[in-house]
């Protein structure tokens, strides 16, 4: 007799499923630590947080609020789906205000992630240029991890609940939210600490009406438009280059690597490095020619080709309809002018955010005890390479660790 196989469920059966999940999800009116945004950092944050609290004899009540039907969905996206979750050379100098960083970081930063994935149960490899990634090199293996020992610290994933506002009053702060299930009421739940671990326009809001200040969000590590069009036999061409950008001719940033044509403009690791740096109006100096030495290029001139060194297509963008040496000449400063980001790509960071200079090293906003901030949240950002989501990591723990101790 033939098995019958399963019917798999429609997008809509599944969200219809998780809603109802959610749904079923009682929360209580008064919360130890509640977490606001259920990504890496606040997944972190939220088990760190559990799990001191019950070494120390004192469990509380640890609560993830998240707009999405699940926890941890951003994270199946990172590593183009392999997750480079770290790297094994994570030096403050690589971020943004990097005395901060390492005043967080304390020296003990790759050995507190490894030590924390470790005891996930997560196996790990070490490739190119030190970055790390589970060794099923899927990153559906970290979000499932971290959501199994979520569930053994007894943390309460709130999803589909939208949070509308954090007050502060005396000394307690109020979370009001509302479910996306169903009657969408307003509900309050009162907070002995808060930890604001979601990016955002909404985080940047709550942390204003708090008194915190916060810096001007915009994407990052993303691709950019340009002038001129790039022509569309270029689109999808690659080349090494090492590019300088500029800004009223003082230099804001410079990369060597590998840069992708597109119709729109310019992507690849390279690009949406210098896209931290990069704004409208900004100008673009590529060397597409940079590998090459002396000799080959004059050997290409003496055969009367460029083929040879560059790509023909590349060499003619650069100077159309012009000799061997021009092409040459061109190839080597090629201009480009910023116009903006390629909305089609997204962007895999948000620049910005709440201003270090209103957290403590424990992650403690200064003039507001008991609110915390970790990954996005927070104005710190870094190249590609597993540097991003290293610190989400590590600010979660640190987060986490810190608002349980305040409670103790």
């Amino acid at each position: 007799m033939a098995t019958q196989r399963k019917k798999r469920l429609s997008r809509t059966e599944k969200n219809d499923a998780l809603l109802e999940q959610a749904a079923a999800v009682a929360l209580p009116s008064v919360a130890d630590v509640v977490v606001v945004g259920g990504g890496a950092s606040g997944l972190t944050a939220a088990i760190t947080a559990a799990e001191t609290l019950q070494d120390t004899g004192s469990p509380g009540t640890v609560i993830v609020f998240e707009q999405a039907l699940t926890c941890g969905r951003t994270i199946l996206a990172t590593g183009g789906g392999r997750c480079n979750f770290a790297n094994t050379d994570l030096r403050p100098e690589y971020y943004r205000h990097p005395n901060f960083v390492r005043s967080v970081t304390d020296g003990t930063y790759l050995k507190d992630i490894l030590s924390f994935f470790r005891e996930c149960g997560l196996a790990w490899v070490t490739e190119e240029e030190g970055r790390l990634y589970p060794v099923t090199r899927q990153a559906a293996s970290v979000r499932s991890v971290l959501l199994a020992r979520t569930r053994k610290a007894k943390v309460i994933c709130a999803c589909a609940r939208r949070i509308i506002d954090i007050q502060k009053d005396s000394e307690k702060l109020s979370i009001i939210w509302e479910d996306l299930f169903g009657a969408q009421k307003h509900h309050t739940l009162v907070a002995r600490t808060v930890i604001l671990a979601g990016g955002g326009a909404s985080a940047s809001t709550f942390a204003r009406k708090l008194g915190l200040a916060t810096v001007p969000e915009r994407p990052g590590l993303c691709a950019l438009t340009c002038l001129p069009e790039i022509p569309v036999q270029l689109d999808g061409k690659r080349a090494h280059a090492r590019a300088l950008l500029t800004r009223d001719g003082h230099l804001e940033a410079s990369e060597t690597g590998e840069i992708l044509f597109r119709r729109f403009g310019v992507s690849g690791i390279m690009v949406f490095n210098m896209s931290r740096s990069a704004l409208p109006g900004d100008t673009f100096t590529l060397d597409l020619l940079s590998e090459v030495d002396h000799d080959s290029l004059q050997a290409a001139i003496t055969a009367q080709t460029i083929d040879g060194v560059l790509d023909p297509d590349l060499a003619e963008f650069a100077a159309p309809q012009s000799s061997v040496p021009a092409k040459i000449a061109a190839a080597q400063a090629l201009t480009l002018t910023v116009t903006g980001v390629a909305p089609s790509v997204p962007a895999q960071v948000t620049l910005g955010g709440l201003s270090v200079k209103d957290f403590d090293r424990h992650l403690e906003a200064c003039s507001c005890p008991g609110l915390f901030a970790c990954g996005e949240t927070l104005d710190i950002d870094a190249p590609c390479g597993g540097f991003n989501l290293a610190w989400a990591w590590k600010s979660g723990m640190v987060a986490g660790a810190s608002a349980a101790r305040r409670l103790l």
